[in-house]
Protein backbone atom coordinates (compact mmCIF):
# COMPACT_ATOMS: atom_id res chain seq x y z
CA UNK A 1 0.00 0.00 0.00
CA UNK A 2 1.31 3.48 -1.16
CA UNK A 3 1.09 6.46 2.16
CA UNK A 4 1.08 9.55 1.51
CA UNK A 5 1.73 13.06 3.44
CA UNK A 6 -1.91 13.55 4.13
CA UNK A 7 -1.79 9.58 5.59
CA UNK A 8 1.40 10.25 7.92
CA UNK A 9 -0.35 13.54 9.56
CA UNK A 10 -3.69 11.10 10.28
CA UNK A 11 -1.41 8.52 11.56
CA UNK A 12 -0.27 10.77 14.15
CA UNK A 13 -3.35 12.60 15.05
CA UNK A 14 -4.91 9.01 15.71
CA UNK A 15 -1.46 8.24 17.65
CA UNK A 16 -2.63 11.26 19.94
CA UNK A 17 -6.17 10.53 19.74
CA UNK A 18 -8.29 9.20 22.95
CA UNK A 19 -8.10 5.76 21.64
CA UNK A 20 -4.36 6.06 20.33
CA UNK A 21 -1.09 5.32 22.29
CA UNK A 22 -0.73 6.09 26.19
CA UNK A 23 2.95 6.89 25.40
CA UNK A 24 2.57 8.85 22.32
CA UNK A 25 -0.62 11.12 24.04
CA UNK A 26 1.74 12.27 26.97
CA UNK A 27 4.35 13.29 25.19
CA UNK A 28 4.84 17.59 24.72
CA UNK A 29 7.18 19.72 22.63
CA UNK A 30 9.49 19.47 25.71
CA UNK A 31 9.69 15.70 26.48
CA UNK A 32 10.45 15.39 22.28
CA UNK A 33 13.43 17.66 21.82
CA UNK A 34 15.72 14.65 21.99
CA UNK A 35 14.24 12.76 19.98
CA UNK A 36 14.21 15.36 17.24
CA UNK A 37 18.10 15.88 18.15
CA UNK A 38 18.80 12.11 17.95
CA UNK A 39 16.87 11.50 14.65
CA UNK A 40 18.85 14.17 12.84
CA UNK A 41 22.12 13.16 13.80
CA UNK A 42 21.13 9.52 13.06
CA UNK A 43 20.68 10.54 9.41
CA UNK A 44 23.81 12.81 9.31
CA UNK A 45 25.74 9.41 10.12
CA UNK A 46 23.73 7.87 7.34
CA UNK A 47 24.78 10.40 5.16
CA UNK A 48 28.07 10.80 5.87
CA UNK A 49 28.43 6.76 5.44
CA UNK A 50 26.50 7.06 1.92
CA UNK A 51 23.93 4.89 3.15
CA UNK A 52 20.79 5.62 0.61
CA UNK A 53 18.34 3.38 2.00
CA UNK A 54 19.16 4.61 6.18
CA UNK A 55 19.07 7.74 4.55
CA UNK A 56 15.73 7.71 3.55
CA UNK A 57 14.65 5.99 6.52
CA UNK A 58 16.11 8.67 9.40
CA UNK A 59 14.38 11.60 7.32
CA UNK A 60 10.96 9.66 7.90
CA UNK A 61 12.03 9.69 11.30
CA UNK A 62 12.92 13.31 11.13
CA UNK A 63 9.79 14.21 9.10
CA UNK A 64 7.90 12.29 11.86
CA UNK A 65 8.98 14.57 14.59
CA UNK A 66 8.29 17.51 13.00
CA UNK A 67 4.90 16.08 11.97
CA UNK A 68 4.77 15.02 16.19
CA UNK A 69 5.42 18.83 17.27
CA UNK A 70 2.90 20.01 14.83
CA UNK A 71 0.27 17.88 16.09
CA UNK A 72 0.74 18.83 20.07
CA UNK A 73 0.61 22.51 18.86
CA UNK A 74 -2.74 22.05 16.72
CA UNK A 75 -4.01 20.71 19.73
CA UNK A 76 -2.79 23.14 22.19
CA UNK A 77 -4.68 25.84 19.32
CA UNK A 78 -1.07 27.10 18.69
CA UNK A 79 -0.55 25.90 14.75
CA UNK A 80 -1.09 23.14 13.12
CA UNK A 81 0.88 21.01 9.82
CA UNK A 82 -0.43 23.25 7.26
CA UNK A 83 0.72 25.84 8.65
CA UNK A 84 4.21 24.88 9.28
CA UNK A 85 4.15 23.90 5.02
CA UNK A 86 2.24 27.48 4.37
CA UNK A 87 5.25 29.37 6.40
CA UNK A 88 8.17 27.63 4.48
CA UNK A 89 6.66 27.64 1.06
CA UNK A 90 5.84 31.49 1.44
CA UNK A 91 9.47 31.94 2.84
CA UNK A 92 11.11 30.00 0.22
CA UNK A 93 8.96 31.82 -2.67
CA UNK A 94 9.98 35.17 -1.18
CA UNK A 95 13.27 34.49 -0.77
CA UNK A 96 14.12 33.51 -4.39
CA UNK A 97 12.48 36.21 -6.66
CA UNK A 98 15.31 34.66 -9.40
CA UNK A 99 13.73 32.48 -9.66
CA UNK A 100 9.63 32.84 -8.64
CA UNK A 101 9.94 36.24 -9.77
CA UNK A 102 11.87 38.95 -12.14
CA UNK A 103 15.04 39.37 -9.86
CA UNK A 104 17.88 38.61 -11.61
CA UNK A 105 21.30 37.30 -9.64
CA UNK A 106 24.65 36.37 -11.30
CA UNK A 107 25.63 33.41 -9.24
CA UNK A 108 25.44 31.99 -5.92
CA UNK A 109 27.53 34.99 -4.16
CA UNK A 110 24.28 36.84 -5.26
CA UNK A 111 21.73 34.67 -4.56
CA UNK A 112 23.45 34.27 -0.58
CA UNK A 113 23.20 38.85 -0.69
CA UNK A 114 20.24 38.58 -2.09
CA UNK A 115 18.58 36.19 0.46
CA UNK A 116 20.36 38.43 3.34
CA UNK A 117 18.60 41.85 2.07
CA UNK A 118 15.26 39.76 1.93
CA UNK A 119 15.96 38.09 5.11
CA UNK A 120 16.45 41.23 6.61
CA UNK A 121 13.39 42.78 5.69
CA UNK A 122 11.14 40.20 7.54
CA UNK A 123 8.84 40.75 10.99
CA UNK A 124 10.89 38.26 13.03
CA UNK A 125 14.15 40.02 11.93
CA UNK A 126 12.96 43.61 11.89
CA UNK A 127 12.08 43.00 15.55
CA UNK A 128 15.99 41.98 16.40
CA UNK A 129 17.46 45.77 14.88
CA UNK A 130 18.67 46.99 17.41
CA UNK A 131 19.74 44.19 19.63
CA UNK A 132 22.96 42.47 19.24
CA UNK A 133 24.06 40.33 16.52
CA UNK A 134 24.80 37.36 19.18
CA UNK A 135 20.44 37.25 20.31
CA UNK A 136 19.98 35.64 17.35
CA UNK A 137 22.42 32.83 17.47
CA UNK A 138 20.26 29.72 19.30
CA UNK A 139 21.78 28.36 23.11
CA UNK A 140 20.65 24.79 22.48
CA UNK A 141 23.45 24.28 19.95
CA UNK A 142 26.14 22.34 20.15
CA UNK A 143 28.78 23.35 21.36
CA UNK A 144 31.48 23.49 18.02
CA UNK A 145 28.37 24.22 15.98
CA UNK A 146 27.66 27.15 18.01
CA UNK A 147 30.77 28.28 18.11
CA UNK A 148 30.56 28.22 13.97
CA UNK A 149 27.37 30.19 14.37
CA UNK A 150 28.82 33.02 16.68
CA UNK A 151 31.73 33.63 14.44
CA UNK A 152 29.36 33.87 11.57
CA UNK A 153 27.33 36.54 13.13
CA UNK A 154 30.01 37.99 13.46
CA UNK A 155 31.79 38.44 10.02
CA UNK A 156 28.16 39.35 8.82
CA UNK A 157 29.08 42.46 10.80
CA UNK A 158 32.32 42.59 9.06
CA UNK A 159 33.82 41.39 12.98
CA UNK A 160 36.00 38.96 11.30
CA UNK A 161 39.72 38.30 9.24
CA UNK A 162 39.44 39.12 5.45
CA UNK A 163 41.89 35.99 4.91
CA UNK A 164 42.46 32.72 6.28
CA UNK A 165 46.44 33.40 7.09
CA UNK A 166 45.71 35.67 10.22
CA UNK A 167 43.24 33.35 11.28
CA UNK A 168 45.56 30.14 10.96
CA UNK A 169 48.22 32.36 13.09
CA UNK A 170 46.00 33.03 15.65
CA UNK A 171 45.42 29.27 16.28
CA UNK A 172 48.74 28.71 16.69
CA UNK A 173 49.13 31.54 18.78
CA UNK A 174 46.36 30.50 21.32
CA UNK A 175 48.48 26.48 21.06
CA UNK A 176 51.48 28.16 22.44
CA UNK A 177 49.46 29.91 25.35
CA UNK A 178 47.96 27.00 25.96
CA UNK A 179 51.94 25.23 26.43
CA UNK A 180 53.23 28.08 28.57
CA UNK A 181 50.09 27.31 30.73
CA UNK A 182 50.59 23.42 30.95
CA UNK A 183 54.29 23.88 32.01
CA UNK A 184 53.31 26.54 34.19
CA UNK A 185 51.29 23.60 35.91
CA UNK A 186 53.00 21.40 39.23
CA UNK A 187 51.85 19.39 41.76
CA UNK A 188 51.00 22.35 43.58
CA UNK A 189 48.75 23.71 41.38
CA UNK A 190 47.66 21.70 38.81
CA UNK A 191 46.62 25.20 36.63
CA UNK A 192 43.62 23.19 35.52
CA UNK A 193 41.58 26.58 35.23
CA UNK A 194 44.27 28.49 33.69
CA UNK A 195 44.85 25.57 31.22
CA UNK A 196 41.43 24.93 30.34
CA UNK A 197 40.80 28.65 29.76
CA UNK A 198 43.31 28.17 27.03
CA UNK A 199 42.09 25.22 25.42
CA UNK A 200 38.78 26.49 24.90
CA UNK A 201 40.44 29.61 23.54
CA UNK A 202 42.57 26.42 21.39
CA UNK A 203 39.20 24.89 20.33
CA UNK A 204 37.13 28.25 19.55
CA UNK A 205 40.26 29.34 17.20
CA UNK A 206 40.24 26.34 14.95
CA UNK A 207 36.22 26.37 14.44
CA UNK A 208 37.15 29.95 12.38
CA UNK A 209 39.66 28.53 10.64
CA UNK A 210 37.20 25.62 9.62
CA UNK A 211 34.18 28.42 8.83
CA UNK A 212 37.50 30.55 6.80
CA UNK A 213 38.22 27.19 5.11
CA UNK A 214 34.60 26.67 3.90
CA UNK A 215 33.92 23.97 6.22
CA UNK A 216 32.06 22.76 8.82
CA UNK A 217 34.12 22.32 12.31
CA UNK A 218 31.44 19.68 14.06
CA UNK A 219 30.79 17.49 11.03
CA UNK A 220 34.93 17.90 10.55
CA UNK A 221 34.84 16.38 14.59
CA UNK A 222 32.58 13.85 13.77
CA UNK A 223 34.23 12.58 10.91
CA UNK A 224 37.44 12.33 12.68
CA UNK A 225 35.26 10.15 15.90
CA UNK A 226 34.00 7.70 12.64
CA UNK A 227 37.50 7.48 11.38
CA UNK A 228 38.96 7.01 15.45
CA UNK A 229 36.17 4.48 15.62
CA UNK A 230 36.56 1.91 12.95
CA UNK A 231 39.95 1.89 13.02
CA UNK A 232 40.25 1.36 16.70
CA UNK A 233 37.84 -1.61 16.13
CA UNK A 234 40.03 -2.95 13.69
CA UNK A 235 43.06 -2.84 15.91
CA UNK A 236 40.65 -5.01 18.29
CA UNK A 237 40.14 -7.74 15.91
CA UNK A 238 43.92 -7.75 15.55
CA UNK A 239 44.41 -8.03 19.11
CA UNK A 240 41.97 -10.99 19.36
CA UNK A 241 42.97 -12.85 15.87
CA UNK A 242 46.31 -13.36 18.00
CA UNK A 243 44.19 -14.44 21.31
CA UNK A 244 45.36 -11.54 23.08
CA UNK A 245 43.46 -8.75 24.99
CA UNK A 246 44.43 -5.00 23.62
CA UNK A 247 46.31 -4.22 27.10
CA UNK A 248 48.02 -7.11 27.13
CA UNK A 249 49.46 -6.46 23.43
CA UNK A 250 51.72 -3.12 25.18
CA UNK A 251 51.77 0.27 23.36
CA UNK A 252 54.36 -0.23 20.78
CA UNK A 253 52.23 -3.59 19.50
CA UNK A 254 49.11 -1.55 19.32
CA UNK A 255 50.89 0.90 17.73
CA UNK A 256 52.10 -1.30 14.98
CA UNK A 257 48.48 -2.54 14.88
CA UNK A 258 47.00 1.11 14.10
CA UNK A 259 49.37 1.59 11.34
CA UNK A 260 48.56 -1.43 9.73
CA UNK A 261 44.45 -0.65 10.31
CA UNK A 262 45.46 2.82 9.15
CA UNK A 263 47.31 1.41 5.57
CA UNK A 264 43.72 -1.30 5.18
CA UNK A 265 41.96 0.82 3.20
CA UNK A 266 42.02 4.83 2.05
CA UNK A 267 38.94 5.55 3.73
CA UNK A 268 40.01 4.78 7.23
Amino acid sequence: MKYSFEDLVKIMATLRSPEGCPWDKQQTHQSLLPYLVEESHEYIDAAQANDKAHMAEELGDVLFQVVFHSQVAKENGDFSIDDVVQGICEKMIRRHPHVFGDAKVDDSKGVVRQWERIKAQETNNLKMQGKSAMDKVSKSLPTLARAQELQRRAAKVSFDWTEAEPVFNKAVEEFSEFRAEMQAASPENRNVERMEDEFGDIMFSLVNVARHCGFNAALALERANSKFERRFRVVEQMARDQGKEMKDVGLEGLQEMWKQAKAASKSF
